[in-house]
């Protein structure tokens, strides 16, 4: 009786990690439900914003086209209307953009005209981020994916897994 005690409890053991990673892996019905979707950077999407790099405009219109290929969700351009924001990024070790800085307030008595750089360092993997969209980014995301060159099309590895993990858990009870 003893021993089998001990084996009912090393296979509850065993078992119980397995059932909580499992469903901690399922999408909030959310993102299931959801219809439409901003796909933004983590500095927004104004045009005139240097701090977007190129390779992240052209990630966040390659990303459109992928969600609107895939026919799920309807893309938008305001926050206000996303039910989720997908936040997109490219991998780069680090990346300097050049500007012009020109300071002429009327507490300086010296205005002053000079160079200033932009620069950014981070993750060398392209990620996928997705939030709840009347929440916003400040919020914790509800799914998040990363990968090495994950944002290339025409495969959008990172949009095929999300879609992966949507449709597998449109089909969950």
């Amino acid at each position: 009786m003893r021993r089998c005690n001990l084996c009912f409890l090393a296979m509850l053991l065993f078992f119980v990690p397995l059932t909580l990673a499992k469903d901690k892996s399922q999408l909030p019905k959310l993102v299931v439900n959801a219809r439409y979707v901003l796909v933004t950077t983590s500095f927004g999407d104004e045009p005139a914003n240097p701090q977007i790099t190129p390779d992240d405009r052209r990630a966040v219109i390659d990303v459109q086209d992928a969600i609107k290929k895939w026919g799920r969700y309807t893309v938008v351009y305001r926050a206000k209307e996303a039910d989720l924001i997908l936040l997109v990024r490219k991998g780069g070790v680090a990346e300097v953009r050049p500007g012009v800085r020109i300071h002429a307030g009327s507490n300086t008595p010296n205005p002053s005209v000079g160079p200033n750089v932009y620069a950014d360092g981070g993750d060398p993997q392209d990620m996928i981020a997705v939030y709840d969209g009347p929440h916003g980014v400040d919020s914790p995301p509800l799914w998040r994916g990363r990968q090495t060159d994950g944002l290339v099309p025409p495969e959008m590895r990172l949009v095929q897994e999300l879609r992966t993990k949507v449709e597998a858990a449109a089909k969950a009870p």
